[in-house]
């Protein structure tokens, strides 16, 4: 008797990923290629198809049956037709019935969704906020965005989506934001906001700057050299470091008293690879969260790392064609 799995598919800023996941829905293999420079939407799904054919090919081969495939998609979602809107990486998608094409490619249910509110619910089922009744997820990458889990399905409060925490306000006048406005998280706490954060300190503290043995590149300071100059002690990397502890604390903590999630979970480049930085956030915001939700929810760093996405996306397909999923070994 076959097994059931599912394809999985994610788009990000620079990376195409497929992969299957098994009976129990953790994933068995990914395989990952990168955008080819001024590539366009079409481009890059016709790739996912063909890995997803020889990831498919290869796993029917040792007696799996695919019944459903996901994909993660790096924009905004429209879900009442299940059709991608924009990708800010590459042109082309909004004009993509994308549900439509991978129905056709594989023959199986097909859908998807803004890669953070998968990121969400891979880290629900498998990852940190297991066994949590509601999760809030933030990635903390190149970007910031969220996502909502509440009983192991996401929350879904509006056509384009929900959990934007990062474009909450948190720097009055501070770093201008690709949104328009200053000083959200993401332009102050994300991978490109720390450096444009240390930009805005250097022009505000220069004794700080003057102090510090961190060099500046062509393009700025560098999230990671900021990272380690802050461990090593170096006073201007503190002060970026703490203002963006502070600012994500803020946020956070507004996230915790508007929803009250039995976890908040930290995830991307920036927050699950430098877990003192999230002890800091985690210190910080338990002052600004209100009293009677202090002792009713915890922070906590991302454990699935690259591949939460992809797991996100084939749990998801796997809701899609069969409603009563859940984990079997829950």
């Amino acid at each position: 008797m076959s097994k059931p799995a599912y394809l999985a598919f994610e788009t990000g800023g620079t990376k195409l990923v497929a992969g299957v996941a098994g009976p129990d829905l953790r994933l068995l293999e990914t395989r990952t290629i990168y955008r080819e420079p001024g590539a366009e939407a079409r481009h890059s799904l016709g790739r996912l198809i063909e890995l997803g054919h020889e990831l498919q090919q290869a796993h029917e081969a040792i007696g799996l049956e695919f019944r459903g495939c996901g994909l993660g998609f790096g924009g905004y979602v429209r879900r009442s037709d299940r059709r991608p809107l924009a990708n800010l990486h590459e042109p082309g998608w909004g004009e993509l019935d994308v549900v439509k094409l991978l129905h056709a490619a594989f023959n199986i249910p097909a859908t998807i969704e803004n890669d953070c509110k998968l990121a969400a619910l891979a880290e629900a089922h498998f990852g940190a906020g297991r066994g949590q009744q509601t999760v809030f997820y933030m990635t903390l990458g190149t970007g910031v965005g969220g996502g909502i889990v509440r009983d192991g399905s996401i929350i879904e409060m509006s056509d384009i989506g929900e959990a934007e925490i990062g474009h909450i306000i948190v720097l009055p006048n501070g770093p201008l934001c690709a949104c328009g406005n200053r000083g959200c998280v993401e332009a102050v706490c994300s991978g490109p906001g720390l450096s444009g954060l240390a930009e805005w300190v250097a022009e505000n503290k220069p004794q700080l700057r003057a102090a510090t043995k961190l060099r500046r590149s062509e393009t700025g300071f560098a999230s990671e050299d900021l990272m380690t100059a802050w461990r090593t002690g170096d006073p201007f990397a503190r002060k970026v470091i703490e203002t963006a502890a502070i600012c994500l604390a803020s946020a956070v903590a507004v996230t915790i008293n508007l929803l009250a999630p039995s976890v908040f979970v930290i995830g991307g480049g920036v927050g699950s690879g430098n877990p003192e930085f999230v002890g800091l956030v985690r210190e910080k915001a338990i002052r600004l969260v209100a009293p009677c939700f202090r002792d009713r929810y915890e922070i906590r760093s991302s454990l699935l790392g690259a591949q939460v996405v992809t797991q996100g996306a084939a749990i998801l397909a796997s809701q899609q064609a069969e409603p009563d999923w859940r984990p079997r070994d829950a």
